[in-house]
């Protein structure tokens, strides 16, 4: 019979070793005691149980690396040659029964040194099991026996066994990612983590000698990874201690007791947890760094260069290799880190071309900026670099740190710039096209989050630090100024997008303004797509994608159109300036309003002394029924302006021009708009038509037709009938045209009709747009010697353009049939 003494003597002493550091001290020393303390249990239940000869228990993994931690399974092999099943089967219950009834969770296997053989060349991970194989109790000559042609199959084809480390480093990232950049990591599985520590022996075993005595690490990447072992230990055995349970990722709610357990405070800029994790991903890099490293230097993609001198020299030979593709050598890793770079590197043009050929380089380019990190060189060429390596965000789409997230989108900016156009993304090729300082883009790319310090709204912060590190790096005025813009604004196309409406002709407007260029416009969306894929999935989903492919479309057409650009975006600022200027007497927040919500075309289109003239009639909240107007005299002698406000609806602008046909007030021109609360500001110049003078008779008579009109009291249709049989025909028989261009804009079809002057022809062309339920957005009219051309902006009553091919042509029917004379 079996004592469970000393299984229950083994519970006490972990439970007294548990209490005995506080949370986060619980390193590899504890970890070793730990596993010497389950040496001695298993030794005792061993010789209890009376085992036969040639026949060992071996550790396995973590604990035959005496790394056992506080809630790690312990892994054991039952090594024997040829034992009966009954043998075994009472051996293994003497030895595993006692662990399992105290709650102890077990890998065991029991083998013979033959099938050992057959599993490593199975399994890497039963092969990597044994690697870290030693005696716990019994015959270690059975175990030496087992393990000696394992190694020598193994050693027979190094870089092979390298080939599968680097297979299953790939795999494990896939799955659970990178401890050296998720904010939630993997302490064990991740890369970075633990099991990449371990792999590092595993190489080592199958070189038979150590790594830096093959020349696959150096003396400081060693030590790196010795001192990111002893972190990770400590910290993924508070994740034990802390939960109670086998669990390796360090999830955000347990960070904060995490950082308190291991001693990190809270320190300007910089939180106790944010300090925790900056860390842990210093040390998960060194560890990632190294193994990569060692592997493919051991499969010879690594590259020797000439001595390095200086901050140029360590630039141009990091651009050489990132240039070829390949991986630096430990001798080179050791002479950069040996190199004379001053704490702050002077911008010589020799520095900033290597600097910028690296940024050209993609992926391996940002390999080279990451050996200049984990050297602690990139921060003295880019000081912006210091507070954000390996700083934590804090928000559901980011899964890196501010770093890793701007290499990445470096990265991602370099592979769209090299691509070529994309047959799925019209967008990408016009883009593309438009990109004329692709250097000022990467940069852009890798400085557009530096203001997340912890000092609050990253973008203005971040515009004014990546401005002062531009300047210093001796660039041409265009290549600064554009990657500076980038900076700035690398937030206004997909915030634009997913939160405002898109079919805001004001918004697209206001968005071109400050954008001002197609180049401009392209390093936005290129910047757009490589932050959002640097980001996650989350960041560049498929609604997401396609609201800013509109917004940059829209964008775009407004640019080449001409309607906004830097001289127009001037101009308009210049206007709307001027106005507030001869509006100072008034409150201002009622002059904000009233510039806010004014369309920015009626600022480009009324002169600012006019534009403040108008202010007292459509600044003040306008009631449901109310109409106002206002006259004063025109352009030209003997003419009027005449403005309208009343809150838009359908046919008002039919009623508008109607009350004037009505009340003898001949239209010789009319600029309608649309304020952004829904109100319609509908400009006219006018003359007399019976009588030249129009007396203050005459306008409160069209005041009182319209407001009748308006409120159903009377028709118009019979009145303009009545007063047109008045006025001779035209004396000039032209065609009545009709022509529509869904082109010309990307909010509203425009109709253009021409037909010969007559009164009430306005009224006739809105009446048929009110019949057919069409919204006009605006209207430019003017008439030429006897003909009137005018142009529509109209829209369908949900706000859309008109695409319909049938609706289209009765719209054009029914102006023709109205038009034309009988």
């Amino acid at each position: 019979m079996v004592t469970a003494e000393p299984v229950l003597r083994l519970r006490a002493e972990l439970d007294a070793l548990d209490r005995a550091y506080t949370l986060g001290h619980h390193g590899r020393w504890t970890a070793r005691r730990r596993a010497e303390l389950l040496d001695t249990c298993l030794q005792q239940l061993w010789w209890a149980a009376d085992p036969p000869a040639e026949v060992t228990l071996a550790a396995l993994g973590g604990y035959g690396r005496r790394l056992q931690l506080p809630a790690s399974d312990i892994d054991l092999l039952l090594l024997h040659d040829g034992l009966e099943t009954a043998e075994l089967e009472r051996l293994s219950n003497a030895l595993f029964y006692p662990l399992w009834d105290a709650g102890f969770a077990l890998g065991q296997v029991v083998r013979t040194p033959q099938e050992c053989l057959e599993a490593g060349c199975d399994r890497l991970d039963a092969l990597t099991a044994m690697l870290d194989a030693r005696p716990a109790a019994g015959d270690a000559f059975l175990l030496m026996r087992a393990l000696t042609p394992v190694l020598e199959e193994l050693q027979t084809d190094p870089q092979a066994f390298a080939v599968r480390l680097r297979e299953e480093a790939v795999r494990r990232l896939e799955r659970f990612g990178s401890c050296a950049h998720l904010l939630e990591p993997d302490l064990k599985e991740g890369t970075g983590g633990l099991r990449d520590v371990a792999s590092l022996g595993w190489l080592q075993a199958a070189l038979g000698r150590p790594l830096d005595a093959a020349g696959l690490l150096a003396p400081g990447e060693l030590r790196a990874v010795d001192d990111a072992e002893e972190f990770l230990v400590r910290a993924r055995s508070a994740v034990h201690l802390a939960t109670g349970k086998r669990t390796d990722r360090l999830v955000a709610d347990l960070q904060p007791e995490v950082a308190a357990g291991m001693g990190f405070s809270d320190v300007p800029r910089l939180g106790a947890t944010d300090a925790l994790m900056r860390t842990l991903f210093e040390h998960a890099r060194n560890v990632e760094h190294a193994v990569a490293s060692a592997v493919e230097r051991l499969l010879g993609s690594g590259a020797e260069l000439p001595p390095i001198a200086d901050a140029a020299g360590v630039l141009e030979a990091l651009a050489d290799v990132a240039e070829r593709g390949e991986v630096t050598t430990a001798g080179l890793h050791e002479a950069i880190g040996a190199a004379d770079v001053p704490d702050l590197v002077a911008w010589t043009p020799a520095v900033r071309d290597a600097f910028l050929r690296i940024l050209r380089s993609g992926a391996p380019g940002v390999r080279a900026f990451d050996l200049l990190d984990r050297t602690d060189l990139l921060g003295r060429y880019l000081p912006v670099w210091r507070d954000v390596r390996c700083r934590p965000q804090r928000d559901p789409y980011h899964r890196f740190t501010v770093d890793a997230h701007l290499t990445a989108a470096v990265e991602e900016m370099a592979s769209l710039l090299a691509a070529g156009p994309d047959d799925e993304d019209p967008a990408l090729a016009e883009a593309l096209a438009a990109v004329t300082r692709p250097d000022a883009l990467l940069l852009g790319a890798m400085l557009h989050d530096v203001g997340k310090v912890g000092e609050g709204n990253h973008v203005p912060i971040g515009a004014r630090i990546a401005a002062e590190q531009l300047s210093s790096m001796g660039l041409d005025d265009e290549t600064r100024e554009l990657a500076a813009f980038m900076v700035a604004e690398h937030l206004l196309l997909p915030d634009t997008a997913t939160r405002r409406d898109l079919t805001d002709e004001n918004l697209v407007l206001d968005v071109a303004a400050r954008i001002g260029t197609p180049e401009r416009l392209a390093a936005l969306y290129l910047l757009a797509r490589a932050d959002a894929a640097a980001t996650g999935p989350a960041a560049w989903t498929p609604w997401r994608r396609t609201l800013v492919r509109e917004l940059v479309v829209k964008v775009q057409h407004v640019l080449e159109r001409g309607e906004m650009g830097q001289e127009l975006a001037a101009r308009l600022a210049g206007r709307v300036d001027r106005v507030r200027d001869l509006l100072e007497a008034e409150p201002g927040a009622e002059v904000d309003r009233f510039v806010l919500r004014m369309p920015r075309g009626y600022f480009l289109a009324i002169e600012p002394a006019q534009a403040a003239r108008h202010f007292r009639t459509i600044a003040p909240p306008l009631g449901m029924h109310e109409v106002r107007t206002a006259s004063a005299p025109g352009h030209r002698a003997g003419t009027y302006e005449v403005l309208v406000v009343a809150a838009d609806r359908p046919g008002l602008l039919s009623w508008i021009t109607g009350a004037m046909a009505v009340g003898g007030i001949s239209i010789l021109s009319a600029q309608v708009f649309t304020t952004e609360d829904g109100a319609a500001a509908d400009l006219f110049e006018v003359e007399g038509a019976f009588e030249a003078e129009i007396t203050e008779a005459r306008w409160r008579e069209y005041r009182s037709t319209l407001r009748r009109t308006i409120d159903g009291s009377i028709s118009l249709e019979r009145r303009v009938a009545d007063k047109r049989r008045h006025y001779p025909a035209p004396k000039v028989r032209t065609p009545v045209t009709v022509a529509v261009d869904n082109g010309a804009s990307d909010f509203s079809t425009v109709i253009e009709v021409g037909a010969p002057d007559r009164i009430g022809l306005l009224h006739d062309i809105t009446r048929v747009f009110a019949d057919l339920k069409l919204d006009v957005h605006l209207a430019k009219v003017a008439t030429f010697d006897g003909r009137v051309v005018d142009a529509f902006y109209v829209r369908d009553p949900l706000g859309r353009k008109i695409v319909d091919a049938e609706q289209l042509a009765e719209v054009e029917r029914a102006l023709r049939e109205r038009l034309t004379p009988g």
